[in-house]
């Protein structure tokens, strides 16, 4: 009931804060796009209530190729939003096709340890690729 009435509350806030707005800002540089939000393979959280979260990965990527940026707040409830975004390029050639499983504790990010934290990025749902059949002669 509570969640439900915040959730109406922020409503019609965002309503009311929809006549403030401004113009979106523009890049002037052409061809400009925003990065789309890295796409992971998988997110878990496990035993110790640390954040897994498993993502692509040619043999370079670490945590410290992404920006994690936590929204919400304990005024809102424990729930809190989680975005990922690479910050370079993996330019290694190895082949991982299971990628890389990178682990963030709740301390680290600056969450209380009951918190429910809630991945915005995109989960893919797709299976490895197989490697090729050798040919045959």
């Amino acid at each position: 009931m509570i969640r439900m009435t915040a959730i109406a509350a922020l409503a019609i806030a965002a309503f009311g804060l929809a006549g403030c707005a401004t113009a979106p800002v523009v890049d002037p540089r052409p061809g400009y796009a925003p990065e789309p939000l890295e796409p992971v393979l998988a997110f878990r959280e496990d035993v110790a209530g640390d954040l897994v979260i498993r993502v692509q990965s040619n043999g370079c990527t670490t945590k410290d190729s992404f920006d994690v940026v936590i929204t919400g707040s304990a005024a809102g409830g424990w729930s809190f939003d989680m975005v990922l975004t690479r910050l370079h390029a993996d330019r290694c050639r190895a082949f991982l096709p299971q990628g890389v499983a990178l682990t963030w504790t709740k301390d680290e990010l600056g969450l209380p340890p009951s918190a429910e934290v809630v991945l915005i990025n995109p989960v893919e749902n797709t299976a490895p690729p197989r490697r090729p059949l050798p040919a045959y002669r």
